[in-house]
């Protein structure tokens, strides 16, 4: 009778109530069919027991209504509720609560009777707030920390019921469980309650100060107060205090409900009107990560959409949204309030002559690491035009590891961001800005007007997540005593600099490590490597399979993803995006380029050039020559690897380049891009399809390989007239700019001028050159070993059209 009442408030209970279940596998986790289950839930509320048993029978998986059998002939549902019966007698009686289920579990264990039992954690979530509410029908309604009587559970129900969330954690072994906790049915109840308390304040995040509170809490810091103290002589405290309060105003978040709600209604129309869908890789770290630690998700940047498309993965994954750093450039009427709304927080692009703004900014970091926020900002800076990732700006970065090793109010954890897309949305806009085209400035209008102006189809997006880098191991490894050494942090010791270096390398590295290829990264891969960028509809497709090949045969790089191989069906999309053209022939049909699709295509390159480099840099090795050997293979990566290393963010170090060389080598003899002689190693004849394969590979890598050839003639030219560090990046710059239009090379980042700073800053920072006391650059004789590996990387015909074009100029 029981159970048939109970199927009947289920049978109510879900004409209204609509329930997702995380994690979305079927069913989540492993559970062992044969174990006996114990759900933990942290209410005692009959609709979170109708949920639950509703999704636990349509998932097929243990009933929470069935009964554990202990010795003794006492039975118990599967079940278990942290709140008490009586709390209010309890809290009265100065007691907890007594649990007679996990004392005689912990009985049956004790007597050495064999008793499986698997305890999974579930938490039920009635809506989703994510922001302080503001008005009382929202604070009614919510499901919020605090429990709540009956009557306003049925109104919780009845307004949030349709987005109810149920979450599955990790099963954990009772008896491994009891055991760490000593076999005491408090501690076992204290830890399953931190367990659910955990993963509360993961989904919803820390309860943040009203920004009143806040702005008091700033203004009151130390970092605020002695710059106010050491100002008086210019103008009076109460100035500077207006001034610092206006600063807030301009800077700090405030997140709403009714914006978050409005704007994942808005989002879930734009992805399903512009995307084919988003793909989401490695969360679940990330999700057991967020229990134990306070997160800085740190993605690259490749387009406005990425602050939109990271905080709603986020959202729709039970992870507390983050608090965003904007640039202040978006903060614009109406849409910066939204934003704001949001979770944005903006903030200038540079004030380092602005002391207040820089002490008030730093000051609100540190509330946001002391409250527990989860914090996001783009470690770039800005978007990066060409699809590489730029060289990180440490300026967020110090402010959050200086608030957290002045506060430390629990861990905290750096997640790196690979964000991809088939077809980027500022497209055009970005092919404008890399031929000289003067960046247009944000305004509401302009935005509004290329909201109503966005056509076409983008195809899917992804996110994916690496591999936590936990702040506290970081520090550690780089100065062990560096929890003694706090004092030291203002004047910003050798050590704590060496700390954020380290912190931006792993990042980046981080980052490349989440890589997903996507078939329009394959295609573009492969389609610039070809002389006239165009190639046979069928040759296209066996090619990029054999790119997939090459790295699932190496071993190299595991992290790395590929979303799907390329076949005739990926070329169609590509064609009607308009990504790739098609010339129809009855012998075969032919893919090709147009000038501007090149350009936009090396943007997706680009996204995975660092998974090539390495098999293209030995492809290169046979560009002059038929034979070669691993030594010297590995000799001529090792001279050139620094330089590549900082440009791509490579993670290995010099002495993994023997062993990574050889996986390579033996890689690519497989598939018989290269064959064992007696002398060593030789190319494919040239009559052979594989010899026209290698040859593409050398393509990949050639444009750099090119730009850094040209940097050292230059310099060498330079040797009766030195040249400053900026006259050389001037006249390398103009160089590539003018033999990318006399030959054709659609790429702009082949004569970006950031590039070649970059390339002459770790030429210094590598002792290849030097500066003397009037600024102008002196190279040193190790330059000519160098630039004699590169000379032997190109060929004749590219060393000859370098040579003649710098000649002539």
């Amino acid at each position: 009778m029981k159970l048939q009442f109970h199927r009947l408030l289920r049978w109510l209970l879900f004409l209204w109530v609509k329930v997702e279940v995380y994690p979305r596998e079927n069913p989540p986790y492993d559970l062992d069919p044969h174990a006996r289950t114990l759900y933990v839930l942290a209410d005692r509320g009959l609709s979170d027991l109708l949920v639950l048993t509703q999704i636990s029978n349509r998932l097929s998986l243990p009933s929470p209504l069935q009964h554990i059998s202990v010795p003794g002939g006492t039975y118990y549902h599967s079940v278990y509720s942290l709140a008490s019966p009586n709390p209010v007698i309890d809290w009265l009686r100065r007691r907890r609560k007594q649990s007679h289920l996990l004392q005689d579990f912990i009985d049956i264990l004790q007597s050495g009777e064999p008793f499986k039992l698997q305890v999974v954690p579930v938490s039920v979530y009635w809506g989703r707030p994510i922001a302080r509410q503001k008005h009382w029908i929202q604070v009614l309604f919510a499901d919020t920390w605090s429990v709540g009587g009956k009557i306003r559970k049925l109104l919780t129900i009845l307004v949030n019921g349709r987005s109810t969330r149920l979450l599955f954690s990790q099963p954990i072994k009772f008896e491994a469980l009891a055991r760490d906790c000593q076999y005491s049915a408090d501690r076992v109840h204290d830890f399953l309650l931190d367990q659910l308390s955990r993963q509360r304040e993961a989904t919803f995040g820390p309860e943040v100060n009203k920004h009143k509170l806040l702005t008091h809490a700033v203004l009151n810091s130390d970092e605020v107060q002695s710059v106010i103290q050491a100002d008086t002589e210019n103008r009076s405290r109460e100035a500077s205090l207006k001034r610092a309060r206006r600063y807030c105003d301009e800077i700090f978040a405030n997140c709403t409900q009714m914006t978050i709600e409005l704007m994942l209604r808005l989002l879930n129309r734009f992805w399903r009107r512009f995307y084919s869908g988003i793909d989401t890789f490695n969360i679940e770290t990330i999700k057991e990560t967020a229990l134990t630690h306070q997160l800085v998700y740190v993605p690259c940047h490749r387009s406005h959409v990425d602050y939109l498309l990271l905080s709603y993965v986020i959202f729709i994954e039970n992870l507390a949204i983050p608090y965003i750093a904007a640039g202040n450039n978006l903060n614009l009427p109406v849409i910066g309030r939204i934003l704001r709304g949001g979770g944005a927080f903006f903030i200038r692009r540079s004030f380092r002559d602005n002391p207040l703004y820089g002490a008030v900014m730093r000051a609100y970091v540190k509330q946001l690491i002391e409250l527990g926020v989860p914090i996001e900002y783009f470690v770039e800076g800005g978007r990066s035009r060409t699809g590489r990732l730029l060289q990180p700006k440490l300026g967020m970065l110090d402010m959050t590891v200086d608030a957290y090793i002045k506060t430390r109010p629990r861990p905290l954890a750096f997640v790196p961001v690979y964000i991809g897309y088939e077809k980027l949305i500022e497209g055009q806009a970005y092919l404008g800005e890399l031929y000289g085209e003067k960046k247009k400035g944000e305004s509401l209008g302009g935005a509004l007007l290329a909201i109503f102006r966005l056509k076409g189809h983008f195809g899917k997006v992804t996110a994916s997540f690496g591999k936590p880098i936990v702040l506290a191991d970081l520090l550690t490894r780089v100065e062990p005593r560096w929890q003694n050494r706090i004092d030291e942090i203002d004047h910003r010791p050798l050590w704590y600099r060496q700390a954020i270096d380290s912190l931006s390398k792993q990042i980046m590295i981080g980052i490349n490590h989440a890589c997903v290829i996507n078939p329009v990264n394959l295609v573009a891969t492969i389609l610039l490597a070809t002389p006239r960028q165009s190639i046979d509809r069928q040759e296209l497709v066996e090619q990029t399979a054999l790119l997939i090949r090459l790295h699932d045969t190496t071993d190299a790089l595991n992290s790395v993803h590929f979303v799907d191989s390329v076949n005739q069906d990926q070329i169609d999309k590509m064609v009607d995006k308009k990504v790739l053209r098609i010339r129809k022939h009855s012998l075969g049909d032919i893919i090709y380029l147009q000038a501007e699709d090149s350009v936009l295509m090396s943007y997706y390159r680009n996204n995975c050039l660092h998974v090539f480099v390495i098999p293209a840099l030995i492809a290169c090795c046979f560009d002059n020559s038929a034979l070669s050997s691993v030594a010297k293979i590995t000799s001529i990566i090792k001279a050139l690897y620094p330089f590549l290393r900082t440009e791509l963010h490579l993670q290995w170090e010099i002495d993994e380049l023997d062993e990574l060389v050889e996986k390579y080598v033996n890689s690519m003899i497989k598939l018989g891009l290269l064959r064992k002689v007696k002398k060593g190693l030789r190319r494919p004849k040239r009559s052979a399809r594989r010899f026209m394969d290698l040859n593409r590979l050398i393509l990949i890598v050639q444009p750099i390989l090119e730009r850094y050839y040209m940097t050292f003639i230059v310099l060498w030219q330079s040797a009766k007239t030195p040249m400053t560090e900026a006259a050389l990046e001037q006249r390398c710059h103009l160089l590539a700019q003018k033999v990318s239009m006399l030959h054709g090379i659609n790429s702009p980042d082949f004569f970006d001028r950031a590039l070649f700073r970059h390339f002459i800053d770790t030429m210094i920072e590598l002792d290849y050159l030097a500066e003397s006391r009037d600024g102008t650059l002196l190279f040193t004789d190790s330059l000519d070993y160098i630039s004699s590996d590169i000379r032997t990387l190109l060929s004749f015909e590219v060393r000859c059209t370098i040579l003649g074009m710098i000649r002539s100029n």
